[in-house]
């Protein structure tokens, strides 16, 4: 389901990442805020060439989209293993509920191994609860929470 984007999905992975940051903007409005677009073109080629943006397709039509980083973990007090970063993922939320994410995830769990990774990994918002019980769904579970405060 999901491949490596090319140049001509700019346009589409622009429009489903604003469906995502528009929730970004509105749990964080001190933060976030809504650009004309989220990914230049300059910025988009970059992804694409270093192999870190995928679009997931039904019937030819870009309708999601996958950021995927991979970090080594090599230090003296750890196991060194290579993870799979889910920097960014989105379906079309007209076509969410129907087994895309998860058809999605799971071409992200083949790459990952194809890649030599061991584990997976992924940050999410608490308020979010359709991702976190997507995400427990898909066999993910809480490993760190990361806090704020303004000064």
């Amino acid at each position: 389901m999901i491949e490596l984007a090319t140049a001509k999905d700019r346009a589409e992975v622009n429009r489903l990442a604003r469906q995502i940051h528009q929730l970004h903007v509105d749990w964080r409005p001190d933060i976030y805020q809504m650009p004309e677009e989220l990914f230049s073109e300059e910025q988009f080629q970059e992804l694409i060439g270093t192999r870190q943006m995928y679009v997931g397709k039904l019937n030819g039509i870009v309708v999601g989209y996958a950021i995927l980083k991979i970090r080594e973990y090599n230090w003296p007090a750890v196991v060194y293993r290579r993870v799979m970063v889910l920097d960014q993922l989105c379906v079309e939320e007209t076509l969410r509920g129907h087994g895309l994410g998860t058809a999605m995830m799971e071409d992200i769990r083949a790459l990952a191994k194809a890649f030599g990774c061991t584990d997976m990994q992924l940050g999410v918002y608490p308020q979010n609860d359709a991702a976190v019980s997507f995400y427990q769904k898909c066999g993910f579970m809480i490993r760190s929470i990361n806090m704020q405060r303004k000064v």
